[in-house]
This record gives C-alpha cells, sequence and structure tokens, in this order.
C-alpha cells in the first residue's frame, strides 16, 4: 500500500512544481498609465487575466500562474482614451516563471511566448552592449566558455523568437558585427546561447531596434506632430545641450550624399513653438549649421558638406484633441559640382553654380581669396583668416569666373558659375 501511495504522490508532486508564476510588467512614457488601455492575458487559450492595465504611474505587474510549455499570449488590444492618442507611450514586457525575459513590445504586440519554470543549464547571452549604425548593427557582451556558438535571429516584422520565419545567423564569440541592413529600417532581434549538443538557452527578445535614418539626394521626409517620441527633459533644450554635440532626442537623420558632396536641407512647415526643437549638424567636423531651432521653418536652408546630421527633440505631450498637427518636412538637395579640393583636402567649396553667396569651408585658416573675370579682372578680394568665409557674388554679371583661395603659402584656382 505504501508503494502504491508513492505512485500516486509522486506525479502530482512534479506537476506543481513546473506551474509557477509569470509576470507581465506594463510601462508608460508618460508616467499617467496606460489611459483605459487594456490587453487580455491568454494561457493556452484561457483568459488568465482580461483587460490588464495600470491606472497611474510609469509602470506596473501582474504576475499569473502557466505551467511550463504553455503557449502564453496577449489578446484583444484596447486603444486607451481620444482614440489612443497616448498609446505610443505604451511598452511591456513578458517574464517566464525564473524573470527571464519571454517578449517584449509595444501596443498591439502579440506578446507570444512559451512558459518555462525552470532555470536553464545553457547560460543566456550576456548582452553588454548593442549599438545601430545606418547598414549594421554590433553586439558586444561577456563571453562564457561553455558557449559553442551564439543564434541570433532577426527580420522587419515582429516574429516568435524559433518559429522559423527570421533569418538566422550564428557567431562564435563578441563583440560581432552584423552587416547588410537597410537604413531607416526596424529590425526586430532575438538571441539564444548554444552550449553544444542540443543545449540551448532560453531567447532573449525579439526586441526593435533601427538603423539609421539616411536621406537621399532628392528625397523628403516629414515628422508629424502624432510621431511624437519619449523624451522629455524640459523646454529649455537650448541650454540642456552640449555646445558641440545632441544627447537628448528622439530622431537622427542623416544626409548620404556621398563624401565632400555639398547638400542642402531645406526646412518647411513648424514644430510646436519652445516644446520641438531641430538642430543641425555637419558630421565630419562637428560644426553646429542650424542650433536648436522651434517654431515655424519657412523654407530655411542648411548647406554642409558630407553627412549632415538631422536631431528632433521633443516633449512627447499632446494637450487635448485640438491640438493642431505639427510637421516639419525635410527636402535634400546635393551639388555635386564645385566640390574640388586641393590635394591635401584643404577646403572645399559650393554651391556651384552660385546664385548670390559662395561658401568655402577649409581646415586651416583662409589667408586670401580673390575673385577673377574671364578677362583676368579683379572684381572681388578679400583676407578673411577664418577657416570658414563667404563671398558675396550677388551683384556680378552671370557668366564664369576664377577664384583663387591662398591657404597656408599654398594657391588653389577653381572655376565657378554664376548665375
Amino acid at each position: 500500500m505504501k508503494k502504491f501511495l508513492l505512485f500516486i504522490l509522486f506525479p502530482f508532486f512534479t506537476i506543481a512544481q513546473t506551474n509557477c508564476p509569470h509576470s507581465f510588467v506594463m510601462n508608460d512614457s508618460w508616467g499617467d498609465g496606460w489611459n483605459g488601455a487594456s490587453v487580455d492575458i491568454v494561457v493556452d487559450g484561457v483568459v488568465v487575466v482580461p483587460g490588464a492595465t495600470m491606472t497611474g504611474g510609469s509602470t506596473a505587474t501582474i504576475n499569473f500562474n502557466a505551467t511550463e510549455g504553455q503557449l502564453i499570449e496577449l489578446v484583444n488590444w484596447v486603444s486607451g482614451t481620444l482614440n489612443g492618442l497616448f498609446d505610443n507611450e505604451i511598452s511591456w514586457s513578458l517574464y517566464d516563471g525564473v524573470n527571464i525575459p519571454l517578449n517584449s513590445g509595444l501596443w498591439g504586440g502579440s506578446g507570444n511566448g512559451t512558459a518555462n519554470c525552470s532555470v536553464p543549464t545553457c547560460p543566456t547571452p550576456a548582452i553588454t552592449g548593442w549599438s545601430m549604425g545606418n547598414y549594421d548593427a554590433a553586439f558586444d557582451g561577456t563571453n562564457d566558455d561553455s558557449i559553442v556558438q551564439y543564434v541570433l535571429e532577426y527580420s522587419t516584422t515582429q516574429f516568435e523568437a524559433g518559429d522559423g520565419t527570421a533569418t538566422v545567423v550564428t557567431f562564435d564569440s563578441f563583440p560581432y558585427t552584423l552587416t547588410g541592413l537597410e537604413a531607416s529600417t526596424t529590425y526586430y532581434f532575438a538571441m539564444k546561447s548554444d552550449c553544444g549538443g542540443g543545449d540551448f538557452s532560453n531567447y532573449i527578445g525579439p526586441d526593435p531596434w533601427s538603423t539609421g535614418f539616411v536621406i537621399g539626394c532628392g528625397e523628403s521626409f516629414g515628422i508629424p506632430y502624432g510621431s511624437n517620441p519619449t523624451v522629455m527633459t524640459g523646454i529649455n533644450y537650448p541650454i540642456q545641450w552640449e555646445p558641440s554635440q545632441v544627447t537628448d532626442f528622439f530622431l537622427k537623420a542623416i544626409t548620404n550624399p556621398g563624401q565632400g558632396v555639398s547638400n542642402t536641407i531645406t526646412i518647411t512647415g513648424e514644430t510646436e513653438a519652445d516644446f520641438d526643437y531641430v538642430y543641425i549638424v555637419e558630421m565630419s567636423t562637428g560644426n553646429i549649421l542650424l542650433t536648436p531651432t522651434s517654431g515655424t521653418f519657412n523654407g530655411l536652408e542648411v548647406t554642409g558638406v558630407g553627412e549632415l546630421g538631422i536631431y528632433i527633440v521633443s516633449d512627447s505631450s499632446v494637450d487635448s484633441a485640438s491640438d493642431p498637427e505639427y510637421t516639419p518636412v525635410f527636402s535634400v538637395s546635393c551639388q555635386t559640382a564645385g566640390l574640388d579640393d586641393l590635394s591635401n583636402n584643404l577646403f572645399t567649396y559650393f554651391p556651384n553654380p552660385v546664385n548670390d553667396q559662395l561658401t568655402i569651408r577649409a581646415q586651416k585658416n583662409v589667408s586670401e581669396v580673390t575673385v577673377y573675370n574671364m578677362l583676368g579682372q579683379v572684381v572681388l578680394s578679400q583676407q578673411p583668416n577664418t577657416i570658414d568665409c563667404s563671398l558675396d557674388m550677388a551683384q556680378m554679371q552671370t557668366g564664369a569666373y576664377f577664384v583663387q583661395v591662398s591657404i597656408d603659402n599654398s594657391i588653389e584656382t577653381v572655376r565657378v558659375l554664376k548665375n
């Protein structure tokens, strides 16, 4: 009889051990709760938490039980107040019974994951650094001798880790750089460790990461008010930013005209005055081409050479449903002529052809600039003794001119067309 009782009790004891609390962590970037938005948590087709939500604050956690191997889903997403105006503030994470991330995402995400109550023998990847370039992704982490290789899955659409729909690559150790990505694109990444012999860790991710936002010559993009992000540090952004860099922004766009090519960003539309700012930097030199500017842009032109960085900072707030839509639009045009430089790359000049102002940008002080007409007559001469200078050619007649530039005892002459 004792043996019979032992046989009956043992499997029940085992089943109890494989059922454990899992957690659903809700976040709100503004800190005022989900504003009426909600979602159902489903385990193997059964709703275990109907209408999960948070009524206030920045974060809240809901615990629910699941048995190892069961499918966990997030279904029946409900938009918040004002037709979901604040749904972009919502994010969430799903954790298993040993506090390992199963999934994460934004409002509307599926949240699929498999319940787990056991600590895996193969450790998950210990990520210490993750950065996105314009066309690549760089991963760094702590290598572990027990790990044979790492399995990385990625896709431009949301997927469940291990479902076979994503692109899979493997690498032996950190650091690792994934190349061949598309610019201006959001990718979803998941990763696990392979300890050999069929022993794998749990996945981390999939999590969304975006490559650099790149604008080509002749292209345009706009940022509508509804795209307001999660960054908020106050309204006095120009005071808070460092002189040579932007440390707080929600979007960084890069122009990609080619090395040394002059390109002009034309800004139209408007941002919300004193709340959303635009800031433009010449990436190769760090020169600030446009200090933090807010309000209405009436075709403002900003010109630089090579990659130009467009930074946009927003307060991430909407006062009411009656707020107007603010949409700054950025258009990029490129000048490929007039960018010949000295053999030691001392200066560039643009635009060419020129309508009024010809800009000369050098690495050393320009000691003298002289403009000659086709008859060899001097029509303009100046001694700027600065690395940047502008020549006023607005009153000159249409035609070709020679511009002689003196830098550090070197003289170079270039041909410029005046419209």
